[in-house]
C-alpha cells in the first residue's frame, strides 16, 4: 500500500473500466520511465493502479456496464477482471464504489425474452445494442436484476476494496422512466385500482373524462398516454409519471435491500441526474446513504447558476453531504457540437462543488475509450500514450494542493462546512411536470425561475435550500429568512398556510412567483387560484404567458420609488381586496397590465416577516436583485459586484467561511456585510501551467475585496 499522504477534504477519483481492456493487449506508457509497450490486461492494470497513486486518487468506481463480461452466457460468471482490480485498489489504498450492471442487460437475456425491451411514448420499441433497453416494470427482468445483484453483492460486498455501491447507472436517462409496454401498462392500471380504492367514478371525477367524451366503465379500459393527433389526457398524464416514479424507486429498493444483506455496513448510492425532470430526486434518493451526482452541462456556454442550485438540489435531498459521481471531463460526446472548454473550468466546477455540499468528484472516466460511442469524450488518461502527464492530472494534482492547503489553514478535516442554512425553495417534481403536462409556453418554466431565485442567492452570500414537501420542514422552518414559491403549481394545503403564517410571524420572510398555487393535486384549475392565507387578499383577475422576447417594465411606487425593473415569462393582472397587501410596483402604462399591481407585499407589524408575491418573473439583473432585496428586507452577509462571481457562506461549530467562485474574465469585487470582517483569506486560481497558486488576500478599509478573473475566495470571517 502506498505512503504518500492523501487530503482526505476532498475526495478526487474517476469511473474506471478494467473490462474495457480485459480481452486485448494494450499500448500504453510505463508509469515510471518513457518505455511504451503492448501491455496484457493484468499488466496494464497494474500500471493504470501506479498512475492513480501518482495523481493521489482517493476514488474509483467500477461495473455499471459489466453484466457481459460478468456473465457471458446465462449463469457461467467469470468475475476475475473485476477481482484483480478490487486487490489491486486495495493494495494502492484506492477506494472503489462498485456498480449493479442492470443499465446494459446482455444479448442473450435480450434474446431469451424480447419484450424486455422498452417501448415509447410513440409505440416503438428500443432495440439492443446501446443502454437502459429494459422495461423495469417487466416481471422476468425484475426477477433478473435481483439474481445479479445477488450475485455481484455476494461476490464483490465482502472485498476490503469496496466501501460503497451505486445502484443501475443514472434512472431517468435517455427518457427511461416513461415506458409504454404492455407490463407497464397493466402494473399502471393495478396502481390507479388501488390509489382510487376501485372506484372508477372517483378516478373520473379527478381526470374530468367528461372532456373529450373521455369516461372510462371500469379501470381495464385504460391506457397509457401514447402519443396522439393531440394532447392527452393531462390528469392521466400526470398519474403516470407518479406511478412511473413510484415503479422505478421500487425497482431500486430490490437492488438496495439486496446490497445491504450481502454487502453490510456499506453505503449505497446512485447517480442521479437534472438534466431532465422526468425522476423526482427526493423520491429516488429516499432509501439511498447519500446521493450521488451526474454532473453534465447541456448549454453552448457552461451555465454556472444551473450547476449551482443542483447541487444544492443534491445535497438538499437527504439533508447532508453529497458526491458527484460523474464530472464532465471538459469535452463530452453527445451534443450537437462537443466544443472545447478551457481546462480551469475543472477547477471552478470542482471548487464550486465543494461549496454547495460536495464531499468529493469523480470524473468520468479514467482511461479514454478506444471504441465505442464515447471514443471522443475526454479523459484523465489520454489516447496518446507520449503524453506523460495529461491536463486532467494537472488539474487532479492542483486540486490536491488547494484542498490540502484549506485543511492546514483553516482547520479543517472530513470536508468541507455546509452552507448556511437561509433561503428555502420548494422543488415539487409534481408541480414541474403539472407545468410541463399543460405549459401554456416553452418560454416558462419553474427551472427557469430557480435559476432567478439562484442568482439572488449567490449574488448575496445566501445559502439555499430545497424541499419537495414544506409540510416535512416543519420542525426547520424558523432557521431560515426565507421560503421560495418557485411557480409551485398546487394549492396550498391548510397546514402549508398556517406554516407560512406563523413563520410570517416569526420574522420570516415568504417571496412567491407568478403561476403560483393555481391548480389542485388532480391538475385541475382551482376556483380559487394563488390563495396563500385567506380568499379575501387578493384575486387574478387575468394570467398569461409571455413571449421569448417580451418584456414588461414595472415601476416602484414606494421606496425606492421611481426605480424599474423588466419582467418576463408570465405575468398576473392582481386585484387587491385585503388592504393589509400593499402595491410596491406597477405595470407600465405600455403594458397589457397597465396599472395593476406588479409587487405586493403582506407585513402587518414591524416585528414580523413579510410575505411578496410578484405577478411576473424579474429578469435577473444586478439591480433587480437589489431591489428585491430590500423589498424583503434581507440582512447583507456580503455582496458580489458581478453575476459571474457566486458567494457562499459556510457554517460549522460556531465559525463561518466566505466562499467565493469568479467565472467572469476580468476582476470584480465583494462588499463585506456591516457585521462582516475577513480573519483570513486565500484567492486561488491556476496558472499557465495548470499549476494551483495560493495568494493571502485581505479587504480594503471600506470593507472592499478584489476578485481576479476565474479565480476562488476562501476566507474564514470573524
Amino acid at each position: 500500500m502506498s505512503n504518500t499522504p492523501v487530503q482526505k477534504l476532498f475526495k478526487l477519483g474517476a469511473a474506471y473500466y478494467p473490462d474495457y481492456i480485459s480481452r486485448n493487449p494494450t499500448l500504453t506508457r510505463r508509469t515510471d520511465s518513457e518505455k511504451r509497450e503492448w501491455l496484457p490486461a493484468k499488466e496494464r492494470l497494474r500500471e493504470d493502479f501506479k498512475r492513480m497513486v501518482r495523481q493521489q486518487i482517493h476514488t474509483i468506481r467500477l461495473g455499471e456496464f459489466s453484466w457481459a463480461t460478468v456473465e457471458p452466457t446465462p449463469n457461467s460468471f467469470r468475475p476475475d477482471v473485476f477481482l484483480e482490480a478490487l486487490d489491486l485498489a486495495h493494495k494502492h489504498g484506492i477506494d472503489v464504489i462498485f456498480c449493479t450492471p442492470t443499465a446494459t442487460p446482455p444479448k442473450w437475456l435480450i434474446d431469451a425474452h424480447p419484450d424486455i425491451l422498452p417501448v415509447t411514448r410513440d409505440r416503438r420499441q428500443i432495440p439492443f445494442g446501446s443502454r437502459r433497453h429494459y422495461d423495469f416494470h417487466h416481471p422476468v427482468y425484475k426477477s433478473e436484476s435481483r439474481r445479479i445483484t445477488d450475485f455481484y453483492a455476494r461476490t464483490f460486498g465482502h472485498h476490503p476494496a469496496v466501501k460503497s455501491w451505486q445502484t443501475d447507472n443514472e434512472f431517468g436517462c435517455h427518457n427511461s422512466v416513461f415506458l409504454f409496454t404492455e407490463n407497464a401498462g397493466r402494473e399502471f392500471r393495478k396502481w390507479l385500482k388501488t390509489k382510487y380504492n376501485g372506484e372508477i367514478d372517483s378516478l373520473n371525477e379527478d381526470w374530468f373524462t367528461c372532456f373529450w367524451s373521455q369516461n372510462y366503465r371500469n379501470f381495464d379500459e385504460i391506457e397509457l398516454p401514447f402519443a396522439s393527433w393531440a394532447d392527452q389526457n393531462p390528469h392521466l398524464e400526470l398519474d403516470f409519471r407518479r406511478f412511473s416514479n413510484d415503479a422505478l424507486c421500487a425497482f431500486q429498493k430490490d437492488q438496495i435491500d439486496i446490497i445491504r444483506k450481502h454487502s453490510p455496513n456499506r453505503p449505497v448510492t446512485h447517480n442521479l441526474m437534472t438534466l431532465f425532470t422526468d425522476l423526482c430526486p427526493f423520491q429516488a434518493s429516499r432509501d439511498l446513504d447519500y446521493v450521488g451526482f451526474d454532473h453534465y452541462q447541456m448549454e453552448t456556454e457552461p451555465h454556472p447558476v444551473t450547476s449551482a442550485w443542483q447541487f444544492a438540489l443534491m445535497r438538499s435531498a437527504l439533508q447532508k453531504p453529497f458526491t458527484i459521481l460523474e464530472q464532465q471531463p471538459v469535452q463530452v460526446n453527445w451534443q450537437p457540437t462537443n466544443r472545447r472548454f478551457s481546462f480551469d473550468w475543472l477547477l471552478l466546477w470542482g471548487m464550486q462543488s465543494a461549496f454547495q455540499g460536495a464531499d468529493g468528484m469523480l470524473y468520468f472516466s479514467w482511461q479514454r475509450m478506444a471504441g465505442g460511442c464515447e471514443q471522443y469524450h475526454d479523459g484523465v488518461v489520454p489516447h496518446d500514450v507520449r503524453i506523460e502527464t495529461s491536463q486532467q492530472e494537472k488539474l487532479i494534482a492542483a486540486k490536491n494542493k488547494i484542498f490540502s492547503t484549506l485543511a492546514a489553514q483553516f482547520n479543517l478535516s472530513t470536508h468541507l462546512p455546509l452552507p448556511a442554512k437561509d433561503v428555502l425553495c420548494i422543488y415539487d417534481s409534481e408541480s414541474l411536470w403539472s407545468h410541463e403536462i399543460t405549459s401554456q409556453s416553452l418560454t416558462y418554466s419553474t427551472r427557469r425561475q430557480i435559476d432567478h431565485v439562484t442568482q439572488f442567492c449567490t449574488r448575496h452570500a445566501y445559502g439555499l435550500w430545497f424541499t419537495n414537501n414544506l409540510s416535512a420542514e416543519e420542525k426547520n422552518l424558523s432557521k431560515f429568512k426565507l421560503i421560495v414559491l418557485p411557480g409551485h403549481a398546487f394549492e396550498l394545503t391548510e397546514k402549508e398556510k398556517t406554516l407560512l403564517k406563523t413563520f410570517r410571524a416569526g420574522g420570516g420572510r415568504v417571496l412567491s412567483f407568478p403561476r403560483t398555487a393555481y391548480k389542485s393535486r388532480n391538475n385541475k384549475l382551482s376556483p380559487l387560484p394563488a390563495v396563500f392565507y385567506s380568499e379575501d387578499d387578493f384575486y387574478l383577475e387575468d394570467y398569461g404567458a409571455m413571449l421569448e422576447n417580451e418584456r414588461e417594465v414595472c415601476e416602484f411606487t414606494h421606496s425606492p420609488a421611481g426605480q424599474k425593473f423588466e419582467g418576463h415569462l408570465w405575468a398576473e393582472k392582481i386585484k387587491i381586496t385585503d388592504p393589509r397587501w400593499h402595491c410596491e410596483a406597477v405595470f407600465s402604462q405600455k403594458s397589457l397590465y397597465a396599472g395593476s399591481p406588479a409587487v405586493i407585499k403582506l407585513k402587518e407589524s414591524a416585528e414580523a416577516g413579510s410575505h411578496v408575491h410578484l405577478a411576473t418573473c424579474p429578469v435577473p439583473e444586478k439591480e433587480t436583485l437589489g431591489l428585491l432585496r430590500k423589498i424583503l428586507e434581507m440582512p447583507l452577509p456580503a455582496k458580489s459586484h458581478s453575476s459571474d462571481l457566486q458567494l457562499q457562506i459556510l457554517e460549522t461549530n460556531g465559525k463561518q467561511f466566505l466562499a467565493g467562485v469568479h467565472f467572469g474574465h476580468s476582476d470584480t469585487s465583494v462588499t463585506l456585510g456591516e457585521k462582516v470582517s475577513l480573519k483570513n483569506a486565500l484567492s486561488i486560481s491556476l496558472d499557465k501551467d495548470l499549476s494551483a497558486e495560493l495568494t493571502a488576500v485581505r479587504a480594503n478599509t471600506e470593507g472592499l475585496l478584489t476578485v481576479p478573473a476565474r479565480s476562488v475566495l476562501f476566507a474564514e470571517l470573524s
